[in-house]
């Protein structure tokens, strides 16, 4: 998880917003180019988090819709093998 001061916490608050946020609003915060943001969706992604993407008039919205999960549930498995 981000620290609460840094770009890529601010990029989660907006992304958590109910309403979503767009690529202008997120350059915005963050001061990023657009290529800059997409390359941070795509590392959240790989990282677990499911974000949707949808079509509004004339411009996209983004919003998380679920999270990672997290290294407490996954040390909980029970371990297999020796």
């Amino acid at each position: 998880m981000a620290r609460g001061d840094t770009k890529q916490a601010a990029l989660l608050g907006l992304l958590s917003c109910a309403r979503g946020t767009t690529i202008r609003e997120m350059t915005d915060v963050t001061g990023w180019r657009a290529n800059t943001v997409h390359s941070a969706l795509a590392t959240l992604r790989k990282r677990g988090w499911q974000i949707s993407v949808e079509q509004i008039a004339a411009e996209k919205r983004y919003q998380i819709i679920a999270g990672p999960e997290t290294k407490s549930a996954i040390s909980e498995q029970p371990r297999t093998g020796a």
